[in-house]
């Protein structure tokens, strides 16, 4: 059409001096259509050629872990998600004999190609007029394992080319047209009919469609028909483009820098949300994620600096509703001769779909290097693969176990039933999971999780074992370190009170089962409790252990020695003998070697120590007794064994529990006394060798409601050992004080002292002393007139604070009288140091004192040392008057005993005195 177009200018025209303008104008915009077509066709197919490459890559990288596997299930979906993609004949996958393992045409999965490609070839390219075709090598481990071959159509590329060699050529008749325009206005004169083409030309050029109507062969008439030709082509190709602008596979663009948006098609739109009115009131950057603005903007700004002369960049757009879209932007400058733009074309893919692929083959490889060690194997059980975690868990590398057997980590403590049962449950449910011990390569063998599951193909058939580890070793010390605190005491490492109770359980069971009795010892440290206070707790611990490591070495294996806490301990002796009675004398030998053991000094860090114990023992044939009650049996026992003087054993009796059920009936009835106020005191009198009354000892009784009088011999012992001693003996101190102050007003008895027994308990409280002189000052009374007696016994524990607290009292007048004395073994010593007033010879002494030699030595040295040390002697239980003058011979002149009276109540007592 040019040609013929310059032909009719130059026949019209020839004379006219735009000859040369015409004629350069015409070959400057063919020359240059040339080159930028020529040069745009290679751009696009290196580009296409580019995509092709890459997508065979992807598509290589991420099945090679599906063929090494054999999942072809996993490899068809993600053929199936590059199937979607533009331009795709096809997307096949070959494994490494050329067979077909995943295609985008899914009936030809499992056919083999004619002709495989050669294993040394690594990539091939080949390009053909209607496609491109990619065939690259699947590598895993350096080693080819198959091949994947991607085709793409190259007819839309093909298409583009033409149009754009269209477009140039419309650019170039446009600019033939301004030309001829131009000289048309300098040849109006010449030809009208020329004009009329003009005017037309100018009607179309303001939108209107309209055609030259001419008439004639000459040349302004083949112009004008020639002309309408060339309409005719313009409309036709804005029917082109504007059906290419309605395409719904990618978003595209036309702008101008002066005019801004010129085109945007609907898919873009919708991609953006946006309508496309809203779209050209905003700008690129508006709708551009802000981390990828920099780039983009880069890139654009060499594209308009003519630096590139196009670019593809992956971007993120932001629709209206935040959703951010993942696309491939593919931007171009339409420049004019002159090299300024004329307009921008963008072409703007969504690659959504493509990224969640891409994610999804990460997340998989990812989870593939999880924590957890990784194996995979094929169908034969040869290690295929092996992750990061399992070179840690085991200490192998991954070239030292691929192509060997799982086998190589074995332990050796599992037989072949077990490995034929486990493999059995695999082939059956395709799955086992268990814990077994396996081995590390520094033959370390430890603990772990296994779960193996089997992967089959489409046919059913077995194709990989993929194999997951965990290491246990934690959770295996973890649960190791549970189970000692559950059930094993912390400082003995002994079985405490919950296992013993459990194994206790089971051996009355198989107790029942055999016929043959079993025993449990209770036992209890004797005067632990001076341990820990004179030398300290860590000290106690020290002893604990190693009483706990002796009560091991008695026992046979089988047995169980346990702590129940504090210094108790229980020892269980299981199948003894079916003979009750050589059952007995068993438990009585092993008894007899524990007390023995603990008899032996003890070494706790720099101090020596010996210790003593009680043991309670009780034996039990069958499982009809309860175990509660076997425990209960033992302790009374154990009570016993310490009554009778420590550092023996006993075995329990029934008449033991009778005596314990009435010692818990009398406990309680003593606390009700104590709330009740149920006693009353007791009065004997003291004389000296004048019959001369000195004064009294107050003695309490307990007036029971329903059993009358109860002895203190009998409730005292109790009270002491409950600590109701203290508000027994708060009570006694008290009505003695008050009787005091009564005895003061009466010239018969202001003279007169009252005794009262303090127990070690109550004068070993914090605030005894306090309490004494607060009582001293309510009643207002003499303290001269208050004697409290005291037994041996206080003497054993803390005598220094014994000394202060009646050094303290006896600063006030309150007198002290060592009752029992000569009793006891160790107050000799302290008789100096204590502000004693008086000795207190035991009626024990007394008994006898007519007939026996003995006494009467104890009896005569007792007085010469008292008198030696400036003290007074009373003696108590003296019932004869042989007694009485056998002790005013030896120099006793002070007496109490059943000669003057008994005990009795205030009003018979102060009777007795008036009686004289």
């Amino acid at each position: 059409m040019l040609e013929k177009l310059n032909q009719l200018f130059l026949g019209t025209l020839r004379r006219q001096l735009f000859f040369g303008m015409t004629l350069t104008v015409a070959l400057t915009m063919a020359l240059f259509i040339w080159n930028v077509t020529a040069r745009q066709q290679a751009v696009a197919m290196e580009q296409h050629k580019g995509q092709t490459i890459a997508l065979a890559d992807s598509l290589a990288t991420s099945s090679a872990i599906w063929v090494a596997s054999r999942d072809f299930s996993g490899l068809q979906e993600i053929v199936d998600s590059i199937s979607r993609y533009p331009n795709l004949n096809h997307a096949i996958v070959l494994g490494s004999h050329g067979q077909v393992l995943a295609h985008t045409d899914k009936s030809k999965v499992g056919l083999y190609i004619t002709e495989p490609p050669n294993e040394s070839s690594g990539e091939t390219v080949q390009a053909t007029k209607s496609s491109i075709d990619i065939t690259k090598s699947i590598v895993l481990a350096d080693r080819t394992i198959g091949w994947v071959r991607i085709s793409l159509d190259r007819k839309p590329y093909l298409d583009e080319i033409t149009k754009i060699q269209i477009n140039g050529l419309l650019y170039a008749l446009a600019a033939i047209l301004f030309v001829t325009l131009i000289t048309s206005l300098a040849s109006r004169y010449l030809t009208k009919r020329l004009y009329v083409i003009q005017q037309v030309a100018d009607e179309v050029q303001a939108g209107t469609d309209l055609r030259v109507v001419m008439s004639g062969n000459d040349e302004a008439s083949q112009l004008a028909k020639q002309f309408n030709k060339m309409l005719d082509s313009l409309v036709q190709r804005e029917a082109q483009l504007t059906s290419f602008y309605k395409s719904d596979l990618v978003g595209l663009t036309i702008s101008s820098p002066e005019k801004g948006w010129l085109r945007i098609n609907s898919h873009l739109c919708k991609m953006l949300e946006y309508s496309e009115q809203e779209l050209r009131s905003m700008t690129w950057p508006q709708l551009t994620h802000p981390d990828d603005l920099a780039s983009d903007t880069e890139q654009f700004t060499l594209l308009l600096a003519n630096d590139i002369q196009h670019y593809s960049i992956e971007k993120r757009f932001i629709s209206r509703t935040g959703k951010i879209i993942p696309t491939i932007a593919s931007v171009q400058c339409i420049r004019q001769p002159n090299g300024q733009v004329d307009y921008v074309t963008s072409m703007i893919q969504d690659i959504t779909e493509r990224k969640q692929a891409e994610d999804a083959l990460r997340i998989a490889a990812i989870a593939f290097e999880s924590q957890e060690g990784m194996v995979v194997t094929d169908a034969n059980n040869v290690i295929l693969r092996v992750n990061k975690a399992f070179t840690t868990i085991t200490g192998y590398d991954a070239e030292e176990v691929i192509g060997h057997n799982p086998r190589i980590l074995s332990s050796g403590r599992y037989d072949a039933a077990f490995y034929k049962a486990m493999w059995k449950a695999i082939n059956t449910s395709d799955y086992w999971e268990g814990e077994l011990w396996n081995k590390r390569k520094n033959d370390a063998v430890y603990p772990e999780k296994l779960t193996i599951t089997a992967v089959k193909d489409s046919a059913g058939s077995i194709t990989n074992y993929v194999a997951t580890i965990t290491d246990i070793t934690l959770s295996k010390q973890a649960e190791q370190e549970i189970e000692e605190l559950a059930y094993y005491d912390p400082l003995t490492h002994l079985p405490n009170r919950r296992l013993m109770l459990d194994r206790i359980q089971h051996a009355m069971a198989v107790s029942a089962r055999s016929g043959k009795e079993g025993a449990i010892f209770f036992l209890d440290l004797d005067h632990f409790k001076t341990i820990n206070d004179t030398l300290g707790h860590d000290i106690g611990d020290l002893l604990l252990q190693q009483v706990a490591e002796r009560l091991t070495s008695c026992i046979r294996e089988g047995d169980t020695v346990s702590r129940f806490g504090g210094d108790e301990f229980v020892v269980l002796l299981e199948g003894v003998s079916a003979q009750s009675i050589e059952a007995a004398s068993q438990a009585e030998d092993i008894a007899n070697k524990i007390l023995s053991s603990i008899n032996t000094p003890y070494q706790l860090a720099s101090y020596n120590y010996t210790s003593s114990t009680s043991i309670g023992i009780t034996l039990f044939d069958d499982h009809q007794s309860k175990m509660e009650e076997l425990l209960k049996q033992a302790d009374i026992a154990l009570y016993q064994a310490k009554d009778n003087g420590r550092n023996t054993f006993c075995f329990f009796d029934p008449q033991m529990q009778s005596a314990i059920t009435a010692r818990a009936q009398l406990e309680k009835e003593l606390n009700q006394a104590i709330e009740q106020q149920q006693f009353q005191l007791y009065y004997q009198i003291q004389m000296d060798d004048s019959l001369s009354p000195l004064g009294a000892e107050a003695l309490i009784r307990w007036l029971h409601p329903e059993r009358g009088l109860i002895s203190p011999f009998e409730f005292i012992p109790l009270a002491e050992q409950n600590g109701t001693i203290l508000a027994i003996g708060q009570w006694v101190l008290d009505n003695a004080c008050r009787q005091l102050k009564v005895w003061q007003q009466d010239v018969l008895t202001r003279e007169l002292t009252l005794s009262v027994n303090v127990s070690p308990k109550q004068f070993h409280q914090p605030n005894f002393v306090t309490q004494v002189m607060m009582m001293i000052q309510q009643y207002a009374i003499n303290p001269t007139c208050l004697k409290l007696e005291l037994t041996e016994s206080l003497l054993l524990e803390d005598i220094e604070d014994t000394i202060a607290k009646m050094t303290t009292l006896a600063e006030i007048g309150i007198q002290f009288s060592l009752d029992d004395f000569g009793t006891g073994y160790s107050s000799l010593q302290y008789l100096k140091k204590l502000p004693l007033y008086q000795l207190k010879i035991d009626k024990s002494f007394v008994d006898t004192l007519v007939t026996d030699s003995n006494d009467q030595a104890i009896v005569r040295t007792i007085i010469v040392m008292a008198h030696s040390l400036g003290l007074s002697v009373i003696a108590e239980g003296v019932e004869t008057k042989e007694q009485q003058q056998r002790l005013l011979k030896e120099g006793c002149t002070h007496y109490q005993g059943y000669l003057y009276s008994k005990p009795m109540p205030i009003d018979e007592f102060e009777a007795l005195l008036r009686k004289g």
